[in-house]
């Protein structure tokens, strides 16, 4: 049954099973205050915040959140916080960032800014998905296998702008799942020759050695791995210098105090497809 009386905002059509709009500038107006609520709803973080940097785009690039939600537990899901939000605005920040990130050879085991190594997780996938709160406490409180490398609460704050801003601009494909070694022993060439000095951590065997006298060799043959003891003209490490390394140190290092390993033929192998990191 149709309603035809003009003063009638709506009539039910059976056919449709739908509402149409009949009521002239009633109408009209109800269209244009759903327009005005959705633009609102759009922006609900400006009910309790006040905007700043307006020029640079919307809360969400600097944040992150849910800005179409008015429910605080929505809205906040994920947020960046303002002390780890100035990835666009705090430049001096994400530079300095930056060149802490490539002092302390991260990407010798991360992937930051598309580049880097896999040996440990992506810090560009992980930029994407965590706060700085959680980036910040793995930063701080780092696994077994991860240098301690004493970063102050300032330098962490802006690595962490540094990490933000690298992953914002790459493309992140679903994170390969990572192998858990269960620990039975180290019983193998890096745990019996090299692992009461060094550790290390590698894509195929996991971490290994207990050693935190001498440097953690985690991706030694990466060309983010920064040698104090190469002679000049070589420029990264390779699985000839580590051989001639591991036989006589000193043919490399005059100084260095560490003692030349006898290592047979096949643990010689062993040694370097551990560091290739295939």
């Amino acid at each position: 049954m149709e309603h035809n009386d003009s003063t009638d905002i709506y009539r039910y059509s059976p056919d449709y099973y739908s509402y149409v709009f009949q009521g002239g500038k009633l109408g009209t107006r109800f269209i244009l205050f759903l327009i005005f609520f959705s633009a609102i709803s759009g922006y609900a973080c400006m009910n309790c915040h006040e905007p700043h940097y307006a020029n640079k785009g919307d809360c969400s690039l600097c944040h992150r959140g849910n800005m179409e939600s008015s429910r605080k537990n929505i809205a906040h899901f994920g947020i960046i916080t303002a002390k780890y939000s100035g990835l666009y605005t705090d430049e001096n920040d994400v530079k300095t960032g930056k060149e802490i990130v490539e002092d302390s050879a991260c990407r010798r085991c991360h992937i930051i800014g598309a580049k880097g190594e896999n040996s440990a997780v992506s810090l560009d996938y992980r930029a994407k998905i965590h706060t700085g709160e959680y980036l910040a406490d793995k930063l701080i409180n780092t696994n077994e296998y991860m240098p301690d490398f004493h970063f102050s609460d300032r330098d962490v704050t802006k690595i962490i702008k540094y990490l933000l801003f690298a992953s914002s601009g790459t493309v992140q494909k679903e994170a390969e799942p990572y192998v858990a070694y269960i620990k039975t022993s180290d019983d193998d060439v890096f745990g019996k020759h090299c692992g009461n000095c060094h550790k290390v951590i590698t894509r195929q065997s996991g971490g290994k050695g207990t050693g935190e006298i001498a440097r953690n060799l985690s991706g030694l043959f990466s060309q983010y791995f920064d040698s104090d003891v190469l002679q000049e003209g070589d420029d990264r490490w390779t699985p000839e210098l580590l051989l001639k390394w591991v036989r006589n140190p000193r043919s490399i290092n005059k100084t260095t105090i560490m003692p030349p390993v006898n290592l047979s033929k096949n643990e010689e192998s062993d040694l370097s497809k551990l560091f290739e990191n295939k």
